[in-house]
C-alpha cells in the first residue's frame, strides 16, 4: 500500500497542475483539517479532489517548541522511539492537494495545547527547526516525509506574545532563500479587535493573510450588522499592517455544532460576503472551522458558489467534481481512531474548548491520581486538574492552562475550558468513562439558584455603543468572584474610563483584578488606572472579588453605565 500511494503522488504531481493558489484574490476559500469535528473526517487528499476549497490548513500543531502535532484520525504513527507523529498518508496527500492547485499550511497553536516561547532567541532557533522539519530544510525526522509545505497560521490562544515576531521574520528569511515557490504567514484572531494574544505581533510581522473568527464572540456572523466589525480589520490592514496589501478572511463556522455562536446558514454568508466584499478592499474571502463539518452540513457548497459569483478570481481550487482519474494518496486510519475536535480554531472569550472523543472507548485504564505533566497515561485520554487541562501523548500527560478566569471541566471524553459559573473549580478527572475524585463537594459548593447564574449579555448605558455582561466565576461558602467583560464594536475607548453598577441585596466587591473599586451602599464604581491601560480598547475583561448573604445571585446588567474619554 505505501508503494502504491506513492506512485499515485507521483501521478498527480506530473499529470498536470491546475491553477495556482493566489493570495491577492477576494474570492479564497480556506478550511482547517485534521480535528475531525463533524465526526466523519475524511483523508485530506479525498477533500482535494474537487473544486471546492483554494487552500488548506493543517491543525495542529499544538505544542511547541517541543512539538506536539495532532491530526485525530488523519496520522496517529509515530517515528521510532520517539512520540513525534509521522504521517506518510498526509504527506501524499499534502502533495496532491498541491497538484490540483491548492496551497496546505500548517496551523500552529489552537485552543489549547502546551506552547509559547521564551523569547526572541527561542523563536529564532524554532524558526529554524521549522523550515527544517516542514519546508525545503533538512532533518532527520521530517512528519511529512519530503512533502514541503506553502506556510504557517498562528492560532495562538493562550501564553504570551512574546517572540512571534522574531520567528516570523526569521522563517521568512528561509522563504526568501527558495524563490522557487511561494510561501505564505498567517494568522487566526478573535474578531474582537485588537486580538489579545496576537495585537502586538499583527501590527509588528508582515502576514499575508488573517482568517478573522467571527464566531464565538459578540462580533460574530450572528451579530451582523449591528456588531460585526469587519471595518476594525480593514481599518488594521489599511493602517497598521506592515503589508497593506494583506487579506482579510471572514471566519465562519461549518455548521451549527461547530462553534457556540456565531454560525449563520449559506444564503445568510453569502450576503454579508457580497456586503464586505462592496465596500472593503482588503477582503481575501472566507474560512471555516472546519472543513469536516462545512462539507457535512452543505455549506461549503453554497461558499465556493458565492465565491464564484461575485468575486475577482473564479480560479478553480483545484480539481474538478468530475473528474476522478486522480485519486486520494492516503488511506483511511487504523480501526481504533481519535476524534479530535476544537471548536475553533480557536476558541471565544468566554468558553475556550478543545476535545478529544474516541469512536471507541479508550482501551487504556484510568489512571489513580490527577493528570500532571510528565506523569504517565495511556491511549488517548484527556483530563482536568483545576485550571490545567491534560492531553496523553506518546504515554505521557502534557499540560496546559486554561486562560485566566476559566477552568478545567470534563464533557464526556472532552476536556474544556470554561467560565466555572458555580461549579466547583479545583476538578480532577480523566476520559474513558471514569472520574476521579473531586477535591471539592457538589454538595458544598453554595446556595445556588441557577437562574441567577445565567448572563443576561446587553447593552449598557454609555457614552459609546458597549455590552457588557457579568459571568458567574468561583462561588464557596459566602465569597464569590465574577468576570465583567466590557466590549465596544465601534469607537475603542481609552484607558481613562469608569464602570458602575448596581450589587444584588447583601453582596460586597472586596476587590477587582483591573483599576480600583469603590462602594457606596450597593452602588459599585470601578475607575481604571491608565498608566496600566492600552491607549486604545474594544474590550475590558476583569475579575471582581467579594462576599454575598442567601443566595448567590449575579448585578443585573441593566444597572450598568459605562464611560470612557
Amino acid at each position: 500500500m505505501r508503494l502504491l500511494t506513492s506512485l499515485l503522488a507521483v501521478f498527480a504531481a506530473t499529470a498536470g497542475s491546475s491553477a495556482a493558489f493566489d493570495v491577492s484574490c477576494n474570492s479564497n476559500y480556506a478550511s482547517y483539517y485534521g480535528q475531525n469535528s463533524a465526526r466523519n473526517q475524511q483523508s485530506l487528499g479525498e477533500y482535494c479532489k474537487d473544486a471546492t476549497e483554494d487552500l488548506i490548513v493543517l491543525a495542529f500543531m499544538n505544542g511547541f517548541p517541543n512539538i506536539i502535532l495532532n491530526f485525530a484520525n488523519a496520522c496517529e504513527t509515530t517515528f521510532e522511539g520517539s512520540t513525534l507523529l509521522h504521517c506518510p498518508n498526509i504527506a501524499n496527500d499534502i502533495k496532491y492537494c498541491q497538484s490540483k492547485g491548492k496551497a496546505v499550511i500548517l496551523s500552529m497553536g489552537g485552543a489549547s495545547g502546551a506552547y509559547g516561547f521564551s523569547g526572541d532567541s527561542d523563536a529564532i532557533a524554532f524558526a529554524d527547526t521549522a523550515w527544517n522539519m516542514f519546508f525545503k530544510g533538512k532533518s532527520d525526522k521530517r512528519p511529512f516525509d519530503d512533502a514541503v509545505l506553502d506556510g504557517i497560521d498562528l492560532d495562538i490562544e493562550g501564553g504570551s506574545g512574546a517572540g512571534y515576531p522574531a520567528f516570523i521574520n526569521q522563517l521568512r528569511s528561509h522563504y526568501a532563500s527558495d524563490p522557487s515557490k511561494k510561501y505564505y504567514i498567517a494568522a487566526a484572531p478573535q474578531c474582537p479587535y485588537p486580538d489579545s494574544y496576537l495585537g502586538t505581533t499583527l501590527n509588528s510581522a508582515w502576514f499575508d493573510m488573517v482568517y478573522v473568527q467571527f464566531y464565538n464572540n459578540f462580533c460574530g456572523l450572528n451579530a451582523y450588522p449591528t456588531w460585526f466589525n469587519f471595518a476594525d480589520w480593514d481599518n488594521w490592514a489599511k493602517t497598521k499592517s506592515l503589508n497593506k496589501d494583506v487579506k482579510v478572511y471572514i471566519g465562519a463556522p461549518g455548521s451549527p455544532s461547530a462553534a457556540s455562536s456565531g454560525y449563520v446558514d449559506g444564503a445568510t454568508l453569502t450576503s454579508i460576503y457580497n456586503d464586505v466584499r462592496s465596500k472593503y478592499s482588503s477582503l481575501g474571502g472566507i474560512m471555516t472551522w472546519d472543513v469536516s463539518q462545512a462539507r457535512t452540513s452543505g455549506i461549503a457548497k453554497s461558499i465556493r458558489a458565492a465565491l464564484d459569483a461575485g468575486g475577482t478570481c473564479k480560479h478553480d481550487g483545484g480539481g474538478s467534481t468530475t473528474s476522478s482519474t486522480s485519486t486520494s494518496t492516503s488511506t483511511t486510519a487504523s480501526t481504533t481512531t481519535t476524534s479530535s475536535s476544537t471548536s475553533t480554531p480557536p476558541y471565544s472569550t468566554t468558553s475556550i474548548s478543545t476535545s478529544t472523543t474516541s469512536t471507541s472507548e479508550p482501551t487504556s485504564t484510568t489512571p489513580a491520581s490527577c493528570p500532571v505533566s510528565g506523569a504517565p497515561c495511556s491511549g488517548n485520554q484527556q483530563g482536568c486538574n483545576g485550571q490545567k487541562f491534560a492531553i496523553c501523548a506518546g504515554g505521557s500527560w502534557y499540560t496546559g492552562s486554561c486562560a485566566p478566569g476559566t477552568y478545567c471541566y470534563m464533557g464526556g471524553n472532552t476536556a474544556m475550558c470554561d467560565w466555572s459559573n458555580g461549579r466547583p473549580t479545583d476538578t480532577c478527572a480523566v476520559s474513558g468513562g471514569a472520574s476521579l475524585s473531586k477535591r471539592l463537594d457538589f454538595n458544598k459548593v453554595s446556595l445556588i439558584t441557577r437562574p441567577n447564574l445565567r448572563p443576561k449579555p446587553m447593552s449598557a448605558k454609555s457614552n459609546r455603543p458597549t455590552r457588557v455582561e457579568f459571568v458567574a466565576g468561583d462561588i464557596t461558602d459566602n465569597k464569590y468572584s465574577t468576570v465583567v467583560k466590557i466590549q465596544t464594536n465601534k469607537n475603542a475607548f481609552t484607558g481613562d474610563w469608569s464602570f458602575s453598577f448596581t450589587l444584588p441585596e447583601g453582596q460586597t466587591v472586596e476587590s477587582t483584578s483591573r483599576g480600583a473599586a469603590s462602594i457606596n451602599n450597593n452602588a459599585v464604581t470601578i475607575k481604571s488606572d491608565p498608566s496600566s491601560e492600552d491607549a486604545n480598547n474594544m474590550a475590558a475583561i476583569f475579575k471582581i472579588v467579594g462576599t454575598f448573604k442567601g443566595t448567590y445571585a449575579l448585578p443585573e446588567t441593566n444597572s450598568a453605565v459605562f464611560s470612557s474619554t
